[in-house]
């Protein structure tokens, strides 16, 4: 499902001080088929003229006595003249950010999954629908994201129990800037951590002149 809205984007701590906040048009994109458990964190977006071209995904594996599989979502933000955007190759060791809404306490970092070239600018995630009193509920287990309109899907390594969403992703010239997950607190009982996630989307045309890619 794709939302459209116009807000005042405010990006996380990993920009600069001297860096200014987004002030522009952005699409949501919401699963059409995820838990919902817990509470949405904060909306977090890259710097002003950066955008998503990586990810990675904090899992807890299997065989412990109450599973939680995914805790977190976490993405990275580079310039187009960075990433390869627009048939030039990507720098190397180039200047980069890393964003995160609510991550929990468990499991590991899997990895980074890198766009070869270009950006995020879609996903689908594996989710495991109630589970009933006295079993086991885990919610969100996998994250699948899609590089420059679909020519490159990578996938996070999470767990396997579940059901994928549909694909949802960011119109041509548009790429994923930005991030809000649901992640239920700790509880006594049944914990299931990450639950929900939605992304946002920035136009690759309305950059400020001076930060546009030439």
């Amino acid at each position: 499902m794709i939302l459209w809205s116009v807000a005042f984007l405010l990006a996380a701590g990993a920009w600069a001080a001297d860096e200014e906040p987004r002030d522009e048009s952005h699409i949501t994109l919401a699963l059409d088929w995820a838990m919902n458990w817990g509470e949405w964190g904060p909306q977090v977006y890259c710097p002003l003229g950066t955008f998503a071209y990586a990810f990675q995904i904090k899992v807890e594996g299997e065989d412990h006595l109450d599973d939680t599989a995914m805790n977190g979502i976490e993405l990275f933000c580079r310039a187009p003249a960075d990433t390869g955007h627009d048939g030039r190759p990507p720098k190397k060791d180039a200047k980069e950010f890393t964003i995160t809404s609510t991550v929990q306490q468990w499991g590991d970092w899997k990895g980074k999954r890198e766009c070869a070239t270009g950006y995020l600018t879609g996903l689908r995630m594996k989710s495991e629908e109630d589970q009933g009193f006295f079993i086991d509920d885990t919610a969100a287990n996998d994250l699948e994201m899609q590089c420059h309109w679909s020519t490159d899907t990578l996938n996070g390594g999470g767990d396997h129990w579940g059901t994928w969403s549909s694909w949802e992703s960011c119109p041509h010239n548009w790429a994923i800037c930005g991030i809000e997950t649901r992640v239920e607190a700790d509880s006594a009982t049944d914990d299931t951590a990450l639950n929900n996630v939605r992304m946002f989307c920035c136009s690759l045309n309305d950059m400020p002149p001076t930060l546009a890619p030439k």
